[in-house]
């Protein structure tokens, strides 16, 4: 229960990341990726803190990393 949790969490996180990034059009691409490392940084640190053990907190922060941005990729391919 405490994963699903995680990765509920984190996905809003990323939503988060996905609604500043379209804020932030006129930013050079390393300020996005420097963003992008502290928002997944900040989303390892939650799930670490949550469930308690690294090698389960990177693996969901992966599968909810791959997850959030392949479906947001497949998102703007059918709307746009």
């Amino acid at each position: 229960m405490k994963s699903y949790l995680v990765f509920l969490i984190q996905n809003i996180l990323f939503g988060t990341y996905s609604i500043i990034e379209w804020f932030s059009v006129h930013d050079k691409m390393q300020a996005k990726f420097i963003l992008l490392g502290i928002i997944v940084y900040l989303c390892y640190i939650l799930a670490t803190h949550l469930i308690g053990k690294k090698k389960q907190a990177a693996i969901i922060t992966a599968i909810s990393f791959i997850f959030y941005f392949s479906f947001q990729s497949l998102f703007y391919y059918m709307m746009f």
